[in-house]
């Protein structure tokens, strides 16, 4: 029987580990058959948006980069969501950091915590909060 495991992710990419984690927590919970849903709060609501890579000279060591780029969590977040994963995020939390206008990554969607946070909470057979 299939379940649905809501997780709350507060951290962002780069910060820690935990938007690595959660989304490929993610994914191998939709490996075994089950439904996802994601609420994006704090930091993390930045990874609701597509990256916008920058032109030019990063000012960054390759080696740096090198170690960076994998930990990104925008791919991962988007096949989650073509795998049927239900994906949300706080429109307060992207309001506060000024990104609200971004244009989000595909199937992600606007959200809030007294309805979308809510709803996952009302479907979810379990409950994870990852965050610093």
């Amino acid at each position: 029987m299939s379940k649905t495991l809501t997780i709350m992710l507060l951290s962002g990419a780069a910060e820690n580990e935990d938007a690595e984690f959660a989304t490929r927590l993610a994914l191998a919970v939709q490996d075994k058959g089950h439904k996802v849903q994601m609420y994006l709060f704090g930091n993390a609501v930045n990874l609701s948006k597509k990256e916008t890579p920058i032109e030019g000279d990063l000012h960054i060591q390759p080696r740096l980069v090198d170690h960076i780029e994998p930990t990104k969590s925008f791919d991962r977040l988007a096949e989650i969501i073509r795998r049927g994963g239900d994906v949300s995020t706080c429109h307060t939390n992207e309001h506060a950091r000024g990104i609200e206008s971004r244009e989000y990554v595909e199937g992600v969607k606007w959200g809030d915590v007294g309805g979308s946070f809510t709803k996952y909470l009302m479907t979810s057979d379990a409950l994870l909060s990852v965050g610093h």
